[in-house]
């Protein structure tokens, strides 16, 4: 395996930061993401393009990974976290990584609000318009 695409939330803005993180980690197998719903998700992944509700990795090879399974393949593809991705898919401690990432993953819109995080969509938004992003931002839905 040599290449995972990550399909995530351009709208969340806790799903965008954590795009911004995994980029700027040293990645073993090399990352690209895209936006789902994007012209260019619809275009090169039709069947799966339109679930911005979940995460979705899509291996080189044709496996589709969901949810924290998702999340689990994209610390696997990072240098320093690739052993946390197998402690973390040990039956032991899968259940409670998938109940952590389904919690955050049903409140990330809501606390991205409240932390602040703002998403790609809004920073793209911000920036077309050359306005500041003081109270002229767009507001995080609640």
């Amino acid at each position: 395996m040599r290449r995972l695409v990550v399909l995530y939330d351009a709208g969340c803005g806790i799903c965008s930061a954590s795009r911004r993180w995994l980029e700027g980690r040293r990645q073993l197998v090399a990352l690209e993401f895209l936006a789902a719903g994007s012209a260019e998700a619809r275009d090169r992944f039709p069947t799966l393009s339109g679930e911005a509700e979940e995460l979705i990795v899509v291996s080189d090879e044709g496996g589709v990974y969901r949810g924290a399974h998702a999340w689990i393949m994209c610390l696997w593809a990072l240098d320093e976290y690739r052993e946390w991705s197998f402690r973390l898919a040990r039956p032991a401690l899968l259940p409670r990584a998938r109940d952590v990432f389904e919690w955050v993953s049903k409140r990330r819109r809501g606390l991205s609000w409240l932390l602040g995080i703002r998403s790609d969509q809004e920073l793209a938004a911000v920036l077309a318009s050359g306005r500041s992003c003081g109270s002229g931002c767009p507001e995080q839905p609640r």
